[in-house]
């Protein structure tokens, strides 16, 4: 199979007291095989929620309304908590948010990172221990054989985000999430982290999804982008595609907010005018049509369809409807 990941029609909603929150709606993107696939968007555009779903670590109160997560040809949402725990961890592996509470914080890094390897029955712990040395030394952590036997509070936030990948990447897997890994870290920490990403992914030949809201990273380090709003795919392509011929009016709201494409001397950056819609009664129309600035009257009243631009360029927009229809 070309693709590693295919998440198809997935829809998921939340309980409240208030009522059900549908947060995702008929998502359906794919991580190809040896890819890096970034998916941006504003916070609570659904971004997490998605690959929690593929985790199997949604909350409680979440409900999968439909759809499927396919990897390696099971669907995940179908499987029992043994059979996840058999693809997390060494399958697929995640990078999460705030290195400051990925580890374990009373057990050494040594001990952490040799129990990952348990299921290489065919290795002796010193053995372990060894691949656990060589992988701290890969990601830039200085002086490993003293370093393992340190605990994760003796090191700096970002050598605790390069042992966080270095712990998801002990045994090669076939998918990596990152979720915005680098939020917490300073600029020069954040740029290492992702040349890094870079470097390990082309090394170790395998496929990476990459959540963020930093367009610059993305653009920097993906080979294709997915464009979540309020729920929903807005826009899907190639890098190129999405920085170079953004089509939905969203995806370019967000390349208009970019501080690094801000070229004039300004007291206030560009924002989004408007809020995320409330998504307990999603819009009939297109989610996007209280911000827009260029909404017809149709956008209220039907979804926009899905149009193919171009071999990988995807957009939802009704702007895109080619005859007079669009202009009414």
């Amino acid at each position: 199979m070309d693709d590693v990941l295919a998440i198809r029609n997935l829809s998921i909603a939340f309980s409240t007291d208030y009522g059900p929150v549908h947060a995702v709606r008929g998502v359906s993107f794919s991580v190809p095989r040896n890819k890096v696939v970034g998916v941006v968007g504003e916070s609570g555009c659904g971004k997490t929620t998605v690959i929690s779903a593929a985790m199997g670590l949604l909350a409680n109160n979440a409900d999968i309304e439909g759809g499927e997560v396919m990897f390696e040809g099971r669907n995940l949402l179908g499987l029992s908590e043994p059979e996840l725990r058999e693809v997390r961890g060494e399958r697929i592996t995640m990078v999460f948010q705030d290195p400051m509470t990925a580890q374990n914080p009373v057990i050494s890094i040594g001990r952490q990172m040799v129990d990952i390897q348990y299921r290489r029955r065919n290795l002796n712990k010193r053995q372990k221990r060894d691949a656990a040395i060589a992988m701290l030394r890969r990601v830039g952590i200085p002086d490993p054989e003293t370093r393992i036997d340190s605990f994760p509070h003796e090191l700096s936030g970002g050598m605790r985000q390069r042992l966080s990948i270095a712990m998801a990447l002990m045994m090669h897997p076939a998918l990596l999430i990152a979720d915005e890994p680098t939020t917490a870290l300073d600029v020069t920490m954040e740029g290492q982290i992702i040349h890094l990403l870079r470097e390990l992914q082309a090394e170790l030949v395998a496929s990476v999804l990459f959540v963020s809201h930093n367009l610059g990273l993305v653009a920097e380090l993906c080979d294709e982008v997915v464009v979540m709003y309020a729920g929903e795919v807005v826009e899907k392509g190639t890098c190129h595609d999405i920085f170079h011929r953004p089509s939905h009016p969203y995806t370019r709201a967000l390349l208009d907010c970019d501080p690094a494409r801000v070229l004039e001397r300004t007291a206030r950056l560009p924002t989004i005018p408007g809020d995320l819609p409330d998504l307990h009664e999603p819009p009939r129309g297109c989610v996007f049509v209280e911000r827009c600035p260029a909404a017809l009257e149709r956008c209220a009243g039907s979804p926009p369809r899905e149009h193919t631009l171009g071999p990988t360029h995807r957009a939802s927009c009704h702007l895109l409807d080619v005859g007079p229809a669009a202009r009414n």
